[in-house]
Order: C-alpha cells, then structure tokens, then sequence
C-alpha cells in the first residue's frame, strides 16, 4: 500500500508478537509491530497517510503509535535493508536473533535460550505467528515430555529442529524441497553449537523413513491435507504431530483429513487468523 502511494521500493515489513527486545519496557502491551523504511524526506507524508489508514479502519490511538528512527542503509541492496529492520525478540524462552546481532549485546535473562538464526533465503525467522506458536510448543514439549527423537518436517531455516536441538532433543533431522533450506539449516545448528545433533536434507516428507515420537510440520494447509497419509505414517504409536500454517477457513478440512489417517486432535492453537494444533497417533 505504501509502495503505490510513492513512498519508494525501499519497504521491508516485520511482524513482532508481545516480545520484542527493545521494546519490552516502553511498550508492554504492544502486540505487533510493522517497519517500514523510506527515504527521510518523506517521513511527514508516511505518517499522515498512516495515520489517515488507522483512522479509516477505526482503530483509536491508543491501538497503535507511530515512531521515527533514523537508519543508515543502501537501499539498493537487500540484506542492508533486513539488517536495518530486524530486531530480536523473546519467544518461549528463547531469544531470536539474526547472526549479525552480536550475543553480548543482547539483554539476556539467566534462563533465557539465545538462537541464532543465519541469514538466507528460506523461510523461518521465528516472527510468523505459526512458529512462535510451535516455539511454545516444543517448550512445553521439552519441559513435560521431552522428546528423544524430533523430525522436522518443512524445515526452511531450521529453525525449529535447532530449538529443539538447544531443548536438549538428541537427534533432530529435517528436510525441505527449497534448493537453499538444508544449507542453511546445517549452518544455523553449527552457529548454535548443535551442529553434532542435527541433520538436514532436501525433499518432502515422503523422503522420512521410521517413525518418530516427534513430528513438527508448520507448512501450509494444502499441504498438510494433502500429506496428511505420510504424516500419520511417520508419526510413531501415542507420538504427537505438530502441524500449523493453516488459516482459519481451512482449520476444519485439515483437522478432517487427519482424522481420516487416524490422528486425533490433542489440543488447537490460535493466533489471529492462523491456526496450529497438537495431534496424537492412535
């Protein structure tokens, strides 16, 4: 939107959940966060055209805040603008942050997990609301009932197999059809120092084999539903399947296709419009 108003193609866009750093004090209701870059000498119209959108869709002022911050970046290269708006944040007991935020500079807690996510091309950089919520989940999963064994369906950054592997899960493996995944998944579990227990590879979920007490598989719905016959075979006996990326008109027609393979819904999660849920194997 802001692109076609003429604020220029320098525009990266964030979502944060209640969690970020360098907010944590100033606002801590706050419960998302949008950046958007623009050349400076256009900041005066930004805001009121912003303004002006907020006010349409009727949302008061004390929903949101607009905040000007001055960055120093080459707008024709890509990375610079990533760096320049990603910021790291607390999620389920870790601290997500990219590898060029340095470790001592960020405010950790005792009991805090620091993550490191390597910058690339695949997805995952823990801000989706999906995989905060299978954050959550493997702590809660590694706190109660801790899994041996976890495989990682749709790994993209490796994100979640590495949270699992600093959760103390002994052998984590995950794959993924992105030419770039596997590469980068490897290198973000050595940067994280659980290179030794993880490991990665292209392909689908039809290129597991075995079965596993441990399944996450944040995809997207078309997805689940059609793969819900090989997600139920890897998925061992009284096993738990975490499956999310799946929008709310499209919860009831996956939630079908995997009963129809004999998993039983264990508990739903809800985040906005986007919906995950815990399955067991019977």
């Amino acid at each position: 939107m802001l692109e076609t108003q003429g604020f220029g193609h320098a525009v990266a866009e964030s979502t944060y959940a209640f969690g970020a750093l360098a907010s944590d004090a100033e606002h801590p209701q706050r419960e998302s966060e949008v950046r958007t870059l623009c050349n400076s000498d256009l900041c005066d119209g930004i805001v009121q055209t912003v303004e002006s959108w907020f006010q349409a869709w009727g949302l008061t002022e004390s929903q949101w805040r607009i905040d000007l911050e001055p960055h120093f970046v080459d707008e024709t290269d890509p990375e610079a603008l990533w760096q320049a708006s990603w910021r790291p944040f607390r999620c389920a007991g870790y601290v997500i942050h990219a590898d060029f935020h340095p470790r001592e500079g960020l405010p950790i807690r005792p009991d805090d997990i620091p993550l490191t996510i390597f910058a690339g091309s695949a997805f995952g950089t823990g801000g989706h609301a999906t995989t905060r919520l299978a954050l959550k989940v493997l702590t809660d999963w590694c706190k109660t009932d801790p899994p041996t064994r976890l495989l990682d369906v749709g790994t993209g950054s490796g994100i979640l197999a590495v949270a699992a592997a600093l959760r103390g899960v002994q052998e984590v493996v995950g794959m993924d059809p992105d030419l770039q995944s596997p590469p980068q998944a490897a290198r973000t579990a050595e940067v994280n120092g659980v290179g030794a227990q993880c490991q990665f590879w292209r392909g689908g979920y039809e290129t597991a084999r075995g079965t596993w007490p441990a399944v996450m598989a944040n995809l997207v719905a078309d997805l689940l539903q059609d793969g819900a016959r090989d997600l139920a075979q890897l998925v061992a006996p009284q096993g738990k399947l975490f499956a999310g990326g799946i929008l709310d008109l499209h919860w009831q027609p996956t939630c079908d296709a995997f009963a129809s393979r004999g998993l039983k819904l264990e508990q739903k999660l809800e985040r906005g419009r986007w919906r995950a849920g815990i399955w067991i194997k019977s």
